[in-house]
């Protein structure tokens, strides 16, 4: 398992915000799935993503859960969700005094697979411009103790 800071809005350009990470992984075939569970969306974030998941024929299995909670995710947003081919989509809402916040960004392959978890809502801004701090795991999917990871991540 290797481990790194992905670290964007310091400056002009993020060459490892997580916007360009996702643009990176998208393409890569060794993967076969992803995953995309943020606490807020908007259509900036959606159609960033929208195209990636749709020319991606080798992801077989995507997936984004979000959050409406506090009124940031748009309508807009939810709409072009269900517009995107081989995709399952989720909302999630709590109605208590606690709100759906989690930003999880999950590509899954056969030998190995990447797991981004920060900051960075599923946004334009939060991908790309915002200030956000998110960690990488890489993780080999060939060692019990890094697959546990995953598999904590779904139970």
């Amino acid at each position: 398992m290797d481990i790194e800071i992905l670290g964007q809005g310091f400056e002009p350009l993020s060459k490892n915000s997580v916007g360009n990470v996702l643009i990176e992984y998208f393409s890569n075939q060794d993967f076969h799935s992803f995953t995309a569970i943020s606490a807020f969306t908007t259509l900036s974030g959606i159609k960033g993503i929208s195209n990636l998941i749709s020319e991606s024929s080798h992801l077989k299995k995507n997936l984004v859960v979000v959050g409406v909670n506090e009124k940031v995710t748009s309508k807009e947003a939810l709409e072009e969700l269900l517009k995107i081919k081989n995709l399952k989509s989720y909302v999630f809402y709590g109605n208590n005094n606690s709100i759906f916040h989690p930003k999880i960004y999950l590509f899954e392959g056969i030998k190995h697979s990447i797991l981004i978890i920060g900051s960075s809502n599923l946004t334009g801004r939060g991908l790309f411009t915002n200030v956000e701090t998110s960690i990488l795991i890489s993780i080999d999917n060939t060692i019990e103790k890094d697959k546990k990871i995953i598999e904590q991540l779904k139970d």
